[in-house]
């Protein structure tokens, strides 16, 4: 369910015809002896290993016999087995857009955050795999927020002065910083320093007492987060960037575009005003306060 979400038909296509063949021949045969009905039961450890085996089997084969090079070799510590994809899991999970939401949907979670707990504990390892992309993920994010500062991007919204502190603070604190495990950075991602969280034409300087957002936790939880396609305008925890009010201006002109549509039906074109209006308030703030610094 999760791939499926994010490769799109035409990719699919591109390498079922590069390889000349959709699946393995065993898997169809495989998929009508089983049993169609959910019996709540999930597939063992030694099934997916055995599965995992026969599917390198086959790519090596169909390599083979197509003389590409690009096989998968022996790998030195040991065979496939369904744990070693919990990065690569979480990887898709922190990475890619809606991931998180995915991710609740195939493994039935009540809550979207995986990170407070797997199934209801930590005792699969996953929410520390999951935490320490997280963390990878926010430094990345905080070195090119640093390297954009440094260039002078203006940075504008009530939590202007904050994301400059805070990108500042964690930069000095985790730069170059290690990690010797993966449960080291469940308990980093709450410091206060990287509470940053890039969203569409909006940075949120997480404070959960100031959020206007519905939190993903609880507002006492170190580990909350805030929802960020939930966005409120007035939210005293935005700070845009060049960087966001470069998304505003595309959205601004494309919406400006319908608004001068007149063909467009009335309570629409009201409605696409106002939301117009209000971009453009977001634009001419940025820019006044970028002349304010820079007169």
């Amino acid at each position: 369910m999760l791939l499926r979400s994010w490769l799109g038909p035409s990719a699919c296509w591109k390498d079922c015809t590069r390889t000349r063949c959709c699946s393995p021949p065993w898997i169809e045969p495989y998929r009508r002896q089983q049993n169609t009905k959910r019996t709540g039961k999930a597939r063992t450890d030694e099934a997916i290993a055995r599965d995992l085996a026969k599917f390198v089997e086959w790519v090596n084969t169909e390599c083979r016999r197509q003389g590409r090079t690009d096989d998968i070799p022996p790998d030195e510590r040991g065979s496939l087995v369904a744990s070693r994809f919990r990065r690569t899991l979480a990887w898709f999970i922190r990475r890619r857009p809606r991931g998180l939401v995915a991710a609740s949907i195939q493994y039935g979670h009540v809550h979207t955050r995986l990170i407070q707990g797997y199934a209801g504990s930590y005792d699969s390892g996953f929410p520390d795999e999951y935490a320490f992309e997280d963390w990878l993920f926010r430094l990345e994010n905080l070195a090119e927020d640093q390297q954009a500062l440094d260039a002078g991007e203006h940075v504008s919204g009530p939590a202007a002065n904050a994301y400059r502190h805070r990108v500042a603070g964690a930069t000095r604190q985790f730069a170059g910083h290690v990690l010797t495990s993966t449960r080291q950075a469940r308990d980093l991602i709450g410091n206060p320093l990287l509470q940053l969280h890039h969203g569409e034409g909006m940075t949120c300087v997480f404070n959960p007492v100031h959020a206007a957002c519905q939190l993903r936790g609880t507002v006492d939880d170190p580990l909350v987060t805030p929802d960020t396609d939930d966005c409120r305008p007035k939210c005293l925890n935005i700070a845009r960037t060049d960087r966001d009010v470069l998304q505003i201006q595309q959205h601004h002109d494309a919406l400006a575009e319908i608004v001068a549509d007149p063909l467009a039906p009335m309570i629409r074109h009201e409605r696409d005003q106002h939301e117009l209006r209000r971009l453009r308030a977001i634009l001419d703030d940025h820019e006044q306060t970028k002349n304010d610094v820079n007169p």
